[in-house]
């Protein structure tokens, strides 16, 4: 058996199962068992309806530690606000959907960016990832299969993406460094209610926006990707948007610019704090 590195080690602990409503205790338990067989630790269990740690233990074998050290969260959205990275699995094609990826394609950008904390979200046993568990996540993964039988029982699934996460991780070595600079889960839900207050405000959104748009709007700002800075300073500037769009911040005309260049020299004062120049 090969000896694992520390930085791999290190590499795997930032990698977190999140299964969403899981049905059946003893699946919990495969999973665990999956996880431990691969060096995985991290497991979070979203709403389970039925869930008793002793029947998981019944599948877990020697991963019953695993199974107690399990979080269990009320919401997805609790579950992945720590989170600088989400990916869900499910085999489901759509126009308003994520893009998918192929597992191998989706392992290689993880281990080439190596982005942080990382989710990778599985939907209940009987239906996969619903629609509403969609715009949670940057990308959907599709973990290949014959086209007649494209679903896998789930603790196949994360078997075969662990795996795959796994080898991916384990060839980038150290070459591949977290960036510390990525903004967390809980940054984009914020994000997202802004975006929704302002565009509401503006009646972009109205009672006759088609369904889809909202969640269309709100994968914009997850495929960007931007960096931490780059989110506080729309964080700052969808918030003074809305407090503009409320009346509780005065609109002031920006004076034209009177080297004639076409463009409007925007005031110093008017730049973010962050963005004014030191003396």
């Amino acid at each position: 058996m090969t000896a694992v590195r520390p930085s791999e080690t290190r590499a795997l602990d930032r990698i977190h199962v999140v299964l969403v409503e899981p049905g059946d205790s003893r699946n919990v338990g495969s999973v665990a068992r999956a996880m431990q067989n691969l060096g995985f630790a991290r497991l979070h269990l979203v709403a389970p309806p039925r869930y008793r740690v002793e029947d998981a233990e019944a599948t877990a074998c020697w991963a019953a530690e695993l199974l107690h050290r399990a979080r269990i969260h009320a919401t997805l959205e609790e579950a992945l606000a720590p989170m600088q990275h989400v990916a869900g699995f499910s085999v489901r094609h759509g126009r308003q959907r994520p893009r998918h990826l192929l597992l191998d394609e989706w392992t290689a950008r993880l281990a080439a960016e190596s982005p942080g904390e990382t989710a990778l979200v599985f939907g209940p046993e009987d239906t996969g990832l619903r629609q509403e568990h969609l715009p949670h996540c940057r990308w959907l993964v599709r973990v290949p299969s014959r086209p007649e039988n494209p679903a896998f029982n789930l603790s196949h699934a994360v078997l075969l993406a662990l795996f795959q996460v796994q080898r991916a991780l384990a060839g980038a070595g150290d070459a591949a460094r977290m960036r510390h600079d990525r903004p967390a889960w809980r940054d984009y839900y914020e994000l997202e209610r802004l975006v929704d207050e302002a565009l509401t405000r503006a009646r972009f959104y109205h009672p006759g926006t088609p369904a889809p748009v909202p969640s269309v709007v709100k994968q914009i700002f997850k495929r960007i990707d931007p960096d931490l800075r780059e989110m506080q300073l729309l964080l700052g500037m969808f918030g003074k948007i809305n407090r503009a769009l409320a009346g509780k911040v005065p609109l002031r005309r920006i004076p034209e610019d009177p080297s004639g260049g076409g463009s409007a020299a925007v005031p110093e004062e008017a730049r973010p704090r962050s963005l004014r120049k030191r003396h």
